[in-house]
């Protein structure tokens, strides 16, 4: 049995969001998303802000809003994107959206 030499634990944190996506989207079975719709820009916002890893709660403060709505165009957002999980709707916009 070989040896395999130890590899020092990376936080996500300390790589681009575009490496930990690609890195995602290697290990995923569908390579590309389903049909895409048109998003909203509040949809946008949000999504931005869930993709640096804020809470639905901090997310409903920081815009004012109830933590039900938040959640709401979190769903839509994902459907949108046709991703599978909000991780990777948070790459599929960062792809789209820079």
């Amino acid at each position: 049995m070989a040896v395999y030499p130890a590899v020092a634990a990376v936080r996500r944190e300390d790589v681009a969001p575009e490496v930990v996506c690609e890195v995602y989207e290697l290990g995923s079975r569908r390579r590309t998303p389903a049909g895409t719709k048109e998003l909203t820009a509040r949809q946008i916002t949000i999504g931005r802000m869930m993709s640096t890893g804020a809470k639905d709660a901090a997310i409903a403060r920081e815009l004012g809003l109830s933590l039900r709505t938040v959640r709401a165009e979190i769903g839509a957002l994902i459907a949108g994107l046709g991703a599978k999980s909000r991780f990777q709707a948070g790459c599929l916009l960062i792809r789209r959206f820079g």
